[in-house]
């Protein structure tokens, strides 16, 4: 306890020096508060083992406390600092204070309720945001934010929050939150708007009240909240009240009903998702104050994926694990009381998931392909989906088979019965996996309904009954599994065991990820055995992805009903001849393999919708024979383009395509060919162009003509010197990521950049900016999270100005060789959680070095500092 008794000691002589200098200001006044009680906290439990972890994290604060003071008091107590200096000051010190209050809530019990804080953490303010810019349009229509989402997800909290905001609560002249009971009578919640709008009026009657409250409302831009909104009918008296008066009034309503909402102009919806893995992860490490040991990782992270994505849950479990030992037993024991807690959820779930459609529950069972802790890919669950036909049912006819799935997807997800693992930095889910509860009774399930044949009258294709054992086939090497010797056995196998149990198969799963050439032999000597014995023909899906070189047969051109090839991380070589025989084929998934060439063959599969090629290894894509055309492609990825490809009557039929990925080598005439051919791709979501010189090494020019009619397109890359940059001024403002790289910029970007409204990401890289300047203007970048500033030689100066990039979380300065400081506004970013410094100079390294160094105070709120070399 020597190490604790030290700390006493030290904190001890520095609340004295605070009271000491607090005679002359009154900024010290909340810190020496918060010593006192942490001094009263280490005294009493001194000899807890835990109170070292405290006493670590409070002697931390105190010497951050102390630095940032010292400074300060020698420059003779403020009287050399500027106003605006002293200002900074303060917001920093305090910020130090509130951790300390957070620090000793933890301790203690006593503190802010739970939900609150997690919003730095699991980026509440972007919602935050987004609402509040709903609520203080100056728009005088009348509107309705609902926010929906199950019990536990930070529904109210989000509400609360925008609610008591500065920014709001000036924006309406009037302000009410109405707690919903069972049921909303109109009389009650009337009475309880009338106490909060007119606390000076005397209220006679029900009446009388109901009147004088209308006539009030009717001239005034008012704001009320209802939390709790269950039934249509409560829906309904909402709505009704939004109807009087037009002076541009806002209601919040919160929900758990998605089903009672309606979508309309004057109502926005704003679906609350439950927390990726990680997302939880982290709230899981800021809720019990330290950083999670590795030896108790394990456990933790077994916690979070049992709170099922609910901030709720995890701020609880994280405050119970606060106050106990940082012990594997401690731990354990909460483990096994959040697995009690949750049998009775199990049945809930399992309820839920039985009452599912026949489609929903075929999209549910897809899940029996993969281990029970694989993070399925969301890219490769949809493609199979979409290929199997499990989606022909309910299908919007104005809507994509890949839009139905991902809101197939999110109702799964919304229903708790999958879980996100890992989100995309636009958000959207990346992997996901079914919920920890329905995993074996599925699993189960699933395996039975993928080994017996299918009542033909529920799928979009007919098997032939009997014939076939297993329709859907996943190979994880596992010498347990009925089809292990099949795969992986001697050739001794007679024909018809191939028949008997793979005639009617209709997707074909590996996840045989050996090095070396046995796995793409054994998978090789498989299909040809099942195809020469007339099996595989009702074959829909092949995801070989990550196998490596698989020695597909020439006789794959057989399998005429097959949808899905997935070759993704093969570094295949070559095609076998016969691939385009594949006529009905949807996605042909070549990225990061080797090949290099593509047979004009390709042409000729109509339904291709998706084609994703190794763009690193230069696979051309020909132009086409005679007349034909992939009308219904939407998606082409890692195409290289030279002059020998057509782009007028060629590339230029393609006109459906959502995401294009091109790198090309081509004449001023024929990139003028090429923009005009991108600006009429309206269905444009995602565009990636590098252009390339003759050697196909270095950047060359690149000539684009202005993007503003794409008004879906929410991602754009850009390799390349911009040979007309008057185009930065006509970005579409649905654009949520940027990367420009070598574009040659010589004014700065930002003022441009920083006025789309939807903008998350951006990344600035080598050579796309060359000025010597950059201001971040306030008032700009109202949603961006990440910044990457890489290789921007030139760059001497960065301003960031207070009020501009408000939620932004992380900030990568990378090989700026000239940036002489960290910019003064960063000290406003109190949602930055991690600054990542690569390989800058020495001296701008020391002039952030903690507590020492010169612009420490500027970056001391951020929990996370990360210098590389």
């Amino acid at each position: 306890m020597a190490q604790v008794a030290a700390a006493i000691d030290y904190i001890r002589e520095n609340r004295d020096n605070f009271m000491l200098e607090s005679k002359h200001t009154k900024i010290c006044e909340p810190i020496v508060r918060k010593l006192d009680q942490v001094l009263v906290i280490l005294e009493r439990r001194i000899e807890r083992r835990r109170a070292k972890t405290f006493a670590n994290e409070a002697l931390r604060l105190t010497k951050n406390a102390v630095d940032l003071w010292r400074p300060f008091y020698y420059k003779k107590r403020g009287d050399e600092l500027e106003p605006s200096e002293i200002s900074a000051f303060i917001k920093v010190f305090e910020l130090i204070e509130k951790q300390f209050a957070e620090l000793i809530r933890r301790e203690t019990g006593i503190g802010p309720p739970i939900g609150e804080d997690h919003g730095r953490v699991v980026a509440l303010e972007e919602d935050v945001q987004l609402v509040t810019s709903r609520l203080i349009s100056r728009k005088m229509v009348h509107e309705m934010v609902a926010i929906v989402g199950r019990g536990g997800i930070g529904k109210t909290t989000l509400a609360r929050k925008v609610y008591d905001s500065a920014v709001v609560r000036k924006s309406f002249d009037c302000h009410a939150w109405v707690t919903c009971p069972e049921n909303l009578h109109r009389t009650n919640f009337q009475v309880n708007i009338a106490v909060q709008v007119m606390p000076s009026k005397k209220l006679k009657n029900a009446e009388s009240m109901k009147k004088l409250l209308a006539r009030f409302l009717e001239s005034r831009r008012y704001l009320i909240v209802f939390d709790g909104i269950q039934t249509p009918q409560d829906w309904n008296i909402v709505q009704e009240l939004l109807l009087a008066g037009c002076k541009g009034s806002r209601i919040i309503t919160i929900t758990s009903r998605r089903d009672i909402v309606h979508d309309g102009p004057d109502c926005f919806v704003l679906e609350k998702r439950p927390l990726s893995d990680e997302e939880g992860w982290e709230l899981l490490n800021a809720r019990v104050g330290f950083s999670i040991p590795t030896e108790l990782e394990e456990i933790g992270r077994g916690i979070v994926m049992k709170c099922t994505g609910l901030p709720l849950a995890i701020c609880k479990v994280g405050d119970e694990l606060s106050k106990k030992e940082a012990a594997q037993d401690q731990w354990y024991m909460v483990l096994q009381q959040i697995n009690q807690d949750q049998l009775l959820l199990y049945d809930s779930l399992d309820m839920a998931a039985d009452a599912l459609p026949f489609n929903f529950k075929q999209c549910l069972l897809y899940f029996g392909h993969f281990h029970e802790d694989y993070e399925v890919p969301v890219r490769r669950l949809i493609a199979c989906w979409v290929a199997e036909g499990l989606l022909q049912k309910i299908i919007d006819v104005t809507e994509t088979p890949e839009h139905a799935a991902e809101k197939l997807l999110m109702v799964l997800v919304q229903q708790n019965l999958i879980m996100v693992a890992k989100r995309k930095l636009n958000g959207k889910p990346k992997t996901c996996r079914m919920h920890y509860l329905l995993r074996d009774n599925w699993l189960s399930k699933a395996k039975e309904a993928n080994s017996r044949p299918v009542n033909s009258k529920t799928v979009a294709y007919e098997p032939s009954r009997g014939k076939g054992m297993i329709l859907r086939l996943a190979d994880h090497l596992n010498k347990k599994d009925d089809s292990f010797p099949h795969i992986h056995g001697n050739n001794t196998i007679s024909s018809s065991s191939f028949k008997k149990n793979y005639f009617d198969l209709c997707s074909f799963v590996s996840f045989d990820f050996r090095e070396g050439p046995l796995p793409g032999e054994e998978l090789g000597n498989f299909f040809r055995k099942c195809i020469a014995v007339g099996c595989f023909k009702k074959l829909r899906v092949v995801d070989l992805e990550g196998v490596f070189r698989p020695k597909l047969p020439d006789s794959i051109g057989k399998l005429t009903h097959l949808r899905y090839l997935g070759l993704r991380w093969t570094y295949l070589q070559t095609l076998p001849s016969s691939i385009g025989k594949l006529l009905n084929l949807q996605t042909l998934d070549l990225k990061r393999t080797y090949i290099s060439n593509l047979p004009v063959s390709l042409w000729k599969m109509q339904q291709l919708r998706h084609l994703y090629l190794s763009e690193i290894f230069r696979c051309r894509f020909m132009p086409p024979p005679n007349n034909n055309t992939l009308i219904d492609i939407q998606t082409l990825w890692g195409a290289y383009v030279n002059e020998e490809t057509a782009i007028k009557e060629g590339l230029d039929q393609l006109i459906n395509l959502r995401k294009l990925g091109l790198a090309f080598r081509l004449t001023l005439l024929e990139q003028k060919a090429l923009a005009k051919w991108i600006t009429k791709l309206n269905h444009l979501e995602s565009l990636r162009l590098r252009s390339l010189d003759h050697e196909a090494a270095q950047a060359s020019d690149i000539y684009l003509e202005p993007l503003s009619d794409l008004k879906k397109l929410s991602s754009l890359y850009l390799f390349g010197r911009l040979a007309n940059p008057i185009i930065m001024y006509n970005f579409p403002e649905s654009l949520i990521e940027i990367t420009l790289s070598v574009t040659g910029l010589m004014y700065d970007p930002m003022p441009n950049l920083e006025k789309l409204p939807d903008l998350r990401i951006l990344r600035l890289f080598a050579g796309s900016y060359c000025g010597r300047k950059m201001v971040c203007s306030s008032g700009g970048f109202p949603f961006l999270r990440i910044l990457k500033l890489w290789e921007l030689e030139e760059l001497e100066e960065w301003t960031v100005e207070e009020g501009t990039l408000p939620i932004l979380r992380e900030v990568e300065i990378r090989s700026c060789n000239k940036l002489e400081m960290i910019p003064d506004g960063m000290k406003h970013l109190l949602h930055c959680c991690e600054l990542m410094i690569t390989r800058m100079p020495a001296e701008f390294k020391t002039r952030i070095s903690e507590s020492q160094g010169q612009d420490w105070h500027k970056i001391a709120h951020v929990p996370s500092i990360i210098m590389k070399d």
